[in-house]
């Protein structure tokens, strides 16, 4: 019973999510700020976390997509692309979300998939890294309806605290990779400049919701919104949601894995690489924490960050953080 009135819930909560973006003015553009960096050839790292002046009378966290505020903030459940990794033999689709345990999620599922070949190889979860992961091309689909019946398997998604998703990407992919000095359209061209990156992604997620394009970049994938993937606009019932930064993430992976028949050998296996840490781990560095610093201390960073990641906080039950006023 506990089951179907989380289902219920899910249900109505979901629609009022979906009733509450029809709010949503496809005009905005028209009347929303539009805070930008105008000079970014001139960008060097010395510009990192440049923070604008805040601005004043802020409103609440939660009353800042409310009302009239609603046309600045970007709406939820747009139709993005997808990731999945399956294991037949357990009956079970895994969505995959950038930054969000994906790499070792990818690589929990290829060895579901195929024990036997993932340990001849051997492989640990950890070094099954995404551009030499085992499995590609194997049990990797892009839509659930490419998936031979799916309706009939299991499916769970990993999210993340947004904020803490952002930090971990931009301290990753634009400080310490700097995946800008190969590729000089990522990290939106601002190099290792936090204000200017928040901006043009926030541009970039309103130009993408008003009129969905093709040309979708690296930047995209890893920063858009979680509530954006997996098809949670029309199937979000259907998953059991699991939450990277709870208390209990790794028994709560565990137990679903075993429940859908990983024997005690596979849990161990996967159990003993749980809290190793991938290249792409940003924890307890020096740069993350300056990052998530000048974050939740600049009332400009942070409010157009909520505005951003605002519908993912409320659907996967996150505390929206408060804006200092000034």
């Amino acid at each position: 019973m506990n089951r179907y009135i989380k289902l219920l819930f899910v249900f109505i909560f979901s629609g009022c999510i979906i009733a509450y973006t029809n709010l949503f003015n496809r005009s905005f553009l028209q009347d929303y700020c539009s805070f930008h960096d105008n000079d970014n050839e001139s960008l060097n790292e010395n510009d990192t976390l440049k923070t604008l002046i805040p601005l004043t009378n802020d409103l609440d966290s939660l009353e800042l997509c409310r009302g009239d505020g609603v046309k600045k903030c970007i709406p939820p459940l747009m139709k993005y692309k997808q990731l999945y990794r399956t294991s037949k033999e357990n009956n079970l689709i895994a969505c995959v979300i950038e930054k969000t345990f994906s790499t070792f999620l990818t690589a929990i599922m290829c060895f579901l998939h195929d024990q036997t070949a993932f340990r001849d190889s051997n492989r640990t979860l950890e070094s099954d890294i995404y551009g030499e992961r085992l499995c590609k091309d194997q049990n990797e689909f892009t839509e659930l309806k490419k998936i031979g019946k799916w309706q009939k398997m299991s499916l769970f998604a990993v999210v993340r605290n947004p904020i803490d998703r952002f930090v971990s990407g931009f301290t990753d992919k634009c400080l310490r990779e700097k995946v800008w000095k190969k590729y000089k359209q990522r990290c939106a061209q601002c190099k290792t400049n936090l204000t200017c990156f928040v901006d043009k992604m926030y541009d970039r997620m309103f130009k993408f919701a008003k009129s969905p394009y093709k040309g979708i970049d690296f930047d995209d994938s890893h920063f858009f919104p979680q509530s954006w993937r997996c098809e949670f606009s029309s199937h979000l019932v259907k998953y059991q949601i699991l939450q990277l930064d709870g208390a209990n993430f790794p028994d709560q992976l565990l137990s679903l894995l075993k429940e859908k028949g990983l024997d005690e050998e596979g849990i161990k296996f996967i159990n003993g690489s749980l809290h190793h840490r991938t290249p792409h781990s940003t924890m307890d560095s020096v740069e993350r924490a300056t990052v998530e610093e000048t974050v939740l201390n600049s009332p400009y960073l942070l409010r157009k960050i909520i505005q951003m990641y605002y519908f993912d906080f409320l659907l996967f039950g996150y505390r929206l953080p408060e804006i200092t006023r000034v």
